[in-house]
């Protein structure tokens, strides 16, 4: 598979719009992948505000579905260019129709870095969260190994909720995206069926699901630049907050039956609403890094979820994630019976 710096690469038009090639749908899906939009809208905010800035914080909405025959524009508008904070506005289109918004906070970093002991920081108000009690990561098992195990294996349970999973063209998609896609994954033992590892009712909610991701890098760390990018935008290092937005919308919304004791892919109906991160430091996306996940509110088909993202070697937070979707399942008694 194509690394993510070939994946989300923009063709530069003008000094405020992109374009890209058409995207491929995520497995299982007929859609551009959320994180594409997500990520490539971030990268086109990045390319107007500057070397000095690197991102805060966006807020994302999935307008519509993105057709994966078209290519898709992104107009940024700055909304406003300030001497340590610049925000900017992203709108993504197919043809004329928009079918996703951003808006971006960059800052300056060095605006907000010295030494710690300086008389600015000695007058700071400081708090970081601290994860405890962090799922070990020997513990965890590659994501595609597990998901051989524990769902081809059982290929036969899957089909009762759909048979689609009888098709091996639906199945393949999701064992590549596992053994050689862009972002690779560890994940506990119980994250496919979490029921058959937790004691007590079924109706029990989870509180929460840890597990590992990292970028995968390309092998010999060659990178087809083809005339799409220039090599200095390839080698921004702020590329690395694009990678993360990306991922961070890889298997978050997707882990939701997790939580309420249901099989992974059990969803009849399953599209993301609107997407969130704050960054707390350059995420070091070629390292793991620790995602904790909580499913703080479940209603009425809609679904929100949390991430917390920790460098797993120094367990420093990286960034905080809040997705909403609309999710619609079966009755959970009936999904259990059938599986």
């Amino acid at each position: 598979m194509s690394s993510l710096k070939t994946l989300l690469r923009l063709t530069r038009i003008s000094e405020t719009k992109f374009v890209t090639p058409a995207a491929a749908p995520p497995p299982g899906g007929s859609g551009v992948f959320g994180g594409t939009l997500v990520a490539q809208s971030l990268w086109a905010a990045i390319q107007t505000a500057g070397q000095a800035f690197e991102p805060s914080s966006l807020h994302c909405y999935f307008v519509v579905r993105g057709d994966t025959s078209l290519r898709i524009t992104y107009n940024v508008e700055v909304l406003r260019q300030g001497t340590n904070f610049v925000h900017r506005q992203v709108r993504a289109y197919q043809l004329d129709k928009l079918i996703f918004v951003a808006s971006v906070l960059l800052h300056k970093t060095s605006a907000f870095e010295g030494p710690e002991d300086d008389f600015e920081s000695a007058r700071d108000v400081r708090h970081v969260t601290k994860i405890d009690g962090l799922y070990p990561f020997e513990d965890t098992v590659p994501a595609d190994d597990l998901f051989r195990n524990q769902v081809l294996e059982n290929i036969d349970r899957y089909s009762r909720l759909s048979r689609a999973w009888a098709d091996p063209q639906f199945t393949h998609p999701f064992l590549e995206r596992f053994t050689a896609g862009p972002v690779e994954y560890r994940f506990p033992r119980d994250v496919f069926n979490s029921a058959a590892y937790h004691e007590g009712p079924a109706e029990d909610h989870l509180d929460h699901l840890d597990y590992y991701q990292r970028v995968r890098e390309p092998l010999g760390g060659a990178e087809d630049s083809g005339d799409l990018t220039s090599s200095s935008e390839l080698g921004d290092p702020r590329f690395n907050y694009v990678a993360f937005a990306y991922l961070s919308d890889a298997y978050l919304l997707l882990t939701l039956p997790y939580f309420h004791q249901l099989p992974l892919y059990c969803s009849r109906f399953s599209v993301s609403l609107d997407h969130t991160i704050h960054f707390h430091q350059r995420p070091p996306v070629y390292d793991w890094m620790a995602l904790r996940v909580t499913n703080p509110r479940s209603r009425r088909g809609r679904h929100l979820v949390d991430g917390d993202y920790f460098n797993a070697a120094t367990k420093s937070l990286i960034a905080s994630v809040r997705q909403e979707g609309l999710v619609v399942y079966d009755s959970p008694s009936d999904i259990r019976a059938r599986f």
